[in-house]
């Protein structure tokens, strides 16, 4: 599937001078009396608002580089955070394991912005995932003994690919995410162990 760039973010690409601004925005499901929670971050110094969402600064360390291998394994996108207590209650990385933030999607997008003018002019790329592990390790302790904690968090791609790895079931959303918007072959998924069901052609 193709994509167009917007005329401007063509425009500067063309000229070969732009500048890149990642964001990373995840949609974190509910646990219990905690409700789902959407949460942006970006590298910059500040905060960042865009498309009605306002990214939080410098807590995403690391953008990650794929890796993969040779087989059925999905391939793995590992992103790093610190870690460190907030008080910023919008910070739901400070909370993430308050949250069931196993296959919950993020959206990593790369804005292109004119170096001459600081604006944005568009999107240049955006890539779906869905969260797969999240690890937490600490650092060797300094010579106060305080010890740096991080986030690592590995994302897959969406879909057909990650199911081996997350176990998650098989459903007509999934289905129609892999196949095609209008397959229904996956209807009757939940009840097809308990109700008999016809399949293909009547014999008569």
């Amino acid at each position: 599937m193709s994509v167009s760039l917007d005329p401007a973010v063509e425009a500067l690409v063309d000229a070969g001078q732009f500048v890149l601004l990642e964001l990373i925005r995840f949609d974190l499901f509910g646990k219990g009396a905690v409700p789902p929670k959407t949460v942006g971050y970006h590298r910059g110094g500040r905060p960042f608002t865009y498309n009605g969402l306002t990214y939080l600064p410098n807590r995403w360390l690391s953008p990650g580089a794929f890796s993969g291998s040779v087989g059925a394994a999905p391939t793995k996108r590992t992103i790093t955070f610190s870690y460190a207590p907030t008080v910023n209650p919008e910070d739901a990385i400070a909370k993430i394991r308050t949250y069931n933030y196993l296959n919950a999607p993020v959206i990593i997008t790369m804005l292109a912005g004119d170096p001459e003018t600081d604006q944005v002019a568009g999107i240049l790329t955006s890539v779906i995932y869905k969260i797969d592990t999240a690890r937490f390790p600490r650092g060797a302790a300094d010579k106060d003994g305080q010890r740096s904690l991080t986030v690592e968090i590995d994302l897959v791609p969406p879909g057909r690919s990650t199911r081996g790895s997350t176990l998650i079931k098989v459903s007509p959303a999934d289905q129609n995410f892999d196949n095609h918007a209008a397959d229904t072959s996956l209807e009757y998924v939940a009840t097809n162990a308990t109700i008999a069901e016809e399949w293909g052609q009547r014999s008569g």
